[in-house]
């Protein structure tokens, strides 16, 4: 792959596949209500949004697991930052010295929340 980084292919590579697990499964219905159920009795709920919602903040959405999580986060220039979340939305803003643009999972699970430095 000339021109991408290993980090941004595994990204859209997840994504295509997402994309492609959401159109396949665009016509099961069967379990539409429980699902819809279960979504309104968790603390976060998609409609909430859940992931990078822009501006440099970030939503964990554990289910009420209490579990912290280790993202990558892409600044403007594309450098990338490690930086553990807990539940909840985060601030990821202050501590990047440029505009973050995007912060995705990488993995990680249990870390002490806060930066951990370039990736």
């Amino acid at each position: 792959m000339i021109g991408i980084s290993r980090t941004r292919a595994v990204r859209y590579g997840l994504a295509g596949a997402v994309a492609a697990l959401a159109v396949a499964g665009s016509g099961v219905t069967a379990n539409a209500v429980t699902t819809r159920e279960t979504a309104a009795g968790s603390p976060a709920t998609v409609s909430e949004g859940c992931g990078y919602l822009g501006w440099g903040k970030y939503r964990h959405c554990d289910g009420g697991t209490g579990s912290t999580v280790m993202l990558d986060v892409e600044d403007f220039f594309g450098g990338l930052f490690r930086y553990c979340v807990g539940p909840g939305t985060t601030n990821l803003q202050p501590v990047i010295r440029w505009r973050v643009t995007g912060a995705w999972w990488n993995g990680g699970v249990r870390c002490i929340p806060g930066y951990y430095g370039p990736a």
